[in-house]
């Protein structure tokens, strides 16, 4: 029974599994903030696509007025 839990708490109590441990807590981190960036109510995905969009107007108000002066 002792040699059980002597391996178990040298398997999980290592460097190893703290190492994989602040991974995983790092990885939760991100998705957690992640999720937060996306679906908030201000979202990067509106900036992004407002970006874009600012752009594609400037694009095509370049090309209007280059085919204009031809």
């Amino acid at each position: 029974m002792f040699s059980i839990i002597n391996y178990l708490r040298v398997r999980y109590m290592s460097q190893k599994a703290q190492g994989i441990v602040e991974y995983a807590l790092l990885l939760a981190l991100v998705i957690v903030v992640g999720a937060v960036l996306v679906n908030g109510s201000d979202t990067i995905a509106s900036h992004v696509s407002s970006i874009f969009t600012k752009v594609k107007t400037l694009v095509t108000n370049a090309d209007t007025a280059a085919t204009l002066k031809e």
